[in-house]
């Protein structure tokens, strides 16, 4: 009996000790690090909320080669894509849109992994980027891409896989890297001349089908609705003939709780990113032959469901 009047204050302590302890907090997300889903041709790791809808306008001039002739470009040859996205569930946005040159229809996707949280207790946030794309061309384009002009409808696929890590440092500053694979079902072919003799032919010279890519992207908050934004995308697979071009870019964004606007200079003109990773010609390092840059921006506008 003297046991059991003992034990049940201890018993009734150690349940209210229990009681008064703190339940665990669920863990918070870290603010975006980056505003806008877009970055430059590309993606950021930012995936909308269940219910939102994005409208995308992307608009490249032309290269400002021709200086005053055309305004550096803008009165040149453009290049537009406009698409839609839409986010059925969390983590998770779909999209489709349809490009100017080469006329490229393109579905992708985008679903968020790994997200970064307040406490730090997940240090970055990792998405994947997916792209189908299918050029809407004469049949007779893709025929000119081969040196037996065989044709099929499988040569107008294209595909683009990427994994995007992406952090917030602080209110100001974050960055992102990226790798990526770009595959075109059919690539430029051309025929292998003996010098000695031009009717000689040795073979054909193919670009490999597929090319891996990598991207860094920084970003530095100025004030509360305007971005610094840098880039460079570098393209590692070494091609027979056609090396594609790295790209340098270079803007600024201005954003609201609904609009993001992105204005800047690059040698990128193609805007689909297997298109710019595999074929890209616009070298910046020849600097003597000018006309490599273009100016570009992204608008996007969203709302929500």
């Amino acid at each position: 009996m003297l046991i059991m009047i003992i034990a049940i204050p201890a018993i009734a302590q150690e349940e209210e000790k229990t009681e008064e302890e703190p339940k665990k907090k669920k863990e918070r997300p870290a603010r975006r690090a980056f505003e806008s889903a877009w970055w430059f041709d590309g993606q950021t790791g930012t995936v909308y909320g269940k219910g939102t809808l994005e409208m995308i306008i992307n608009h490249r001039f032309g290269t400002i080669k021709q200086g005053n002739y055309d305004l550096f470009g803008i009165y040149g040859p453009s290049n537009i894509r406009m698409g839609f996205a839409y986010a059925p569930i969390d983590r998770l946005n779909v999209g489709f849109g349809y490009t100017k040159n080469k006329k490229i229809l393109d579905l992708y996707f985008k679903y968020m992994i790994l997200e970064q949280t307040r406490s730090n207790s997940m240090p970055i946030s990792l998405t994947y980027h997916g792209v189908w794309g299918m050029g809407m061309q004469s049949s007779v384009t893709y025929q000119q891409r081969r040196p037996d002009n065989a044709y099929f409808v499988t040569d107008r696929f294209t595909f683009f896989n990427q994994l995007i890590l992406q952090k917030r440092f602080n209110n100001k500053f974050s960055m992102l890297l990226t790798g990526s694979y770009s595959h075109h079902n059919v690539v430029y072919g051309e025929w292998d001349i003996n010098e000695a003799d031009p009717t000689d032919t040795l073979g054909v010279n193919y670009m490999e089908n597929g090319t891996v890519g990598l991207s860094i992207g920084l970003r530095y908050k100025v004030t509360a609705t305007t971005v610094l934004m840098a880039g460079y995308d570098q393209p590692v697979t070494n091609h027979a003939i056609n090396q594609p071009k790295p790209n340098i870019s270079l803007g600024v964004e201005l954003n609201t709780s609904s609009h993001a606007f992105q204005i800047f200079i690059q040698n990128y003109n193609a805007i689909v990113p297997q298109e710019n990773y595999q074929f890209n010609q616009n070298d910046f390092t020849k600097t003597s032959e000018g006309g490599v840059w273009l100016i570009g921006f992204n608008m996007t506008r969203l709302w929500s469901f």
